[in-house]
């Protein structure tokens, strides 16, 4: 081989192994401080929902005082706190509000302290139609009874979250 073609293949050689080392300290980056989250991703305005039944043009009668009790009564109650089972935090709950960022980051709303978690891991968001967690792309991810979730997931009392180590229990 000529030294024209060795130059040449122990310079890309070298590219290669920048663009290796590049690609690493990225992915070391990404691990320890996130990637950044737009401020309406974290309140939930960019989960998709189905849009509402349209309302019809002639007026409806009004259903009898029993039937409206057992509509009432047959309506899912919305979740209102969550509680840490197992994990760093076990025995810890949390109020359910409009939003709850969980994750390693200074502004996360719950932060578990738990080293399989991202630092921006899930986001838990109230919808007209209850609350849903979902996954901000963790390596880990987040499991909810035991399956892991790829889109916006509803959660109802007595469904179990799991983030790394930690199971947290949503209750009424």
């Amino acid at each position: 081989m000529s030294d024209l073609v060795v130059l040449g293949l122990k310079l890309l050689f070298l590219a290669l192994l920048w663009l290796f080392v590049l690609f690493a300290v990225n992915v070391i980056r990404t691990d320890l401080f996130g990637r950044k989250v737009e401020a309406s991703a974290v309140a939930g305005s960019d989960v998709a929902l189905p849009s509402p039944a349209p309302i019809p043009a002639q007026p409806v009668a009004q259903p009898a005082p029993e039937a409206a009790k057992q509509r009432r009564w047959g309506r899912p109650k919305l979740p209102t706190t969550l509680r840490i089972t197992d994990g760093p935090n076990a025995g810890a709950s949390l109020p359910l509000g409009e939003s709850i960022l969980i994750g390693r980051t200074p502004d996360a709303t719950l932060d578990l302290h738990d080293q399989y978690m991202s630092s921006r891991h899930a986001v838990i968001a109230r919808t007209p139609s209850g609350y849903v967690v979902e996954d901000l792309g963790s390596t880990n991810g987040t499991y909810v009874n035991d399956r892991r979730i790829t889109a916006p997931t509803p959660i109802t009392p007595a469904d179990t979250l799991r983030i790394g180590r930690t199971t947290i229990i949503v209750d009424k």
